[in-house]
């Protein structure tokens, strides 16, 4: 639940009512709703004209982040469509969201650090900001999602590889693809493929790699971090409701920042978690389970620190 206050002064507030009514058929009785932002959604990424919906970003503090796509009049937001940013746990938390000069909506989040308290005690810090994302109304009415354009300032030295096939049930590892800093760009004609992805962070000895994939027969979007490092990190496998359309090609973007890894489908779908690497392996391979497919394209480009401080 949440709660509507008004004031004149920011000083003195008084209480109006419940802000929305709640509707067990997207939560449970043991999510709560915190950290909310609510902010009108625009009608493309770019900003611009106002698509006359609402978005309210909260938390449950047990499963993480969410949403609420609705319509706010007579001081009562009306939600028609639910949806989560976290599902198996709670490891993408807390949002925060801002309009900008051009109307655009952007948000980010905290991603949770799994170190030991000792470590984070050493250091100093924990958690890590997500990549802002630029959010916006699609013409179905469920959200659209991408990272903002200003990260591709920090883009160099591209690589691209153009038109090739990978057979079902195969791997294909690109040499010269990898970085610890690294955007990836993937188009693949899935075709009748089961699953198809990438890994990254692949170590030299095999032990530690990421695979993010889409897999058709679940329709889901998949990081699977069991295997992500041989030492810290939750090591499980998140999956966040997804479906291509019939003949859409699956447009995959991928950021690797040593210790993070975020996954963005069709600007429909985005998944962000914390990896522990320790091998020092920075290996990326395609692969495709059940049949071939069509890799249209595959760019990669090095990343620079944002803040090399």
């Amino acid at each position: 639940r949440s709660y509507l206050f008004v004031s004149n002064d920011l000083k003195k507030w008084e209480y109006l009512h419940e802000f929305y009514q709640s509707d067990r058929k997207w939560t449970d009785r043991s999510e709560d709703n915190m950290c909310a932002s609510f902010l009108p959604l625009p009608s493309s990424a770019n900003g611009g004209k106002f698509s006359g919906k609402h978005l309210l970003l909260f938390i449950s503090h047990n499963k993480g982040c969410q949403y609420y796509i609705g319509t706010y009049k007579n001081d009562k937001f009306y939600p028609d469509h639910h949806g989560r940013m976290s599902w198996h746990d709670n490891a993408f938390f807390a949002p925060e969201a801002l309009l900008d000069s051009s109307g655009r909506q952007i948000m980010w989040a905290w991603i949770f650090d799994d170190r030991p308290d000792s470590v984070k005690n050493f250091y100093g810090w924990t958690g890590t900001y997500s990549l802002p994302r630029s959010l916006w109304l699609g013409e179905d009415g469920t959200l659209r999602m991408q990272p903002v354009r200003e990260l591709a300032a920090l883009r160099q030295n591209q690589r691209i590889k153009k038109n090739f096939s990978i057979k079902g049930d195969s791997e294909l590892e690109l040499n010269e693809f990898g970085d610890e800093l690294l955007e990836i760009e993937i188009t693949v004609q899935p075709g009748s493929a089961n699953q198809v992805g990438v890994m990254i962070g692949c170590s030299e000895d095999g032990r530690e790699k990421t695979v993010l994939y889409y897999d058709a027969s679940e329709k889901k979007l998949i990081v699977d971090a069991t295997n992500s490092s041989i030492d810290l990190g939750r090591r499980n496998i998140e999956s966040a409701p997804f479906e291509l359309k019939k003949d859409e090609p699956l447009i995959m973007r991928v950021f690797v920042d040593k210790g993070i890894v975020e996954v963005f489908a069709n600007e429909r779908q985005a998944i962000g978690r914390s990896i522990y690497p320790k091998l020092g392996g920075t290996g990326v391979k395609l692969f495709a389970k059940g049949s071939d497919v069509k890799i249209l394209s595959i760019k990669a480009w090095e990343i620079m620190p944002s803040n090399p401080y």
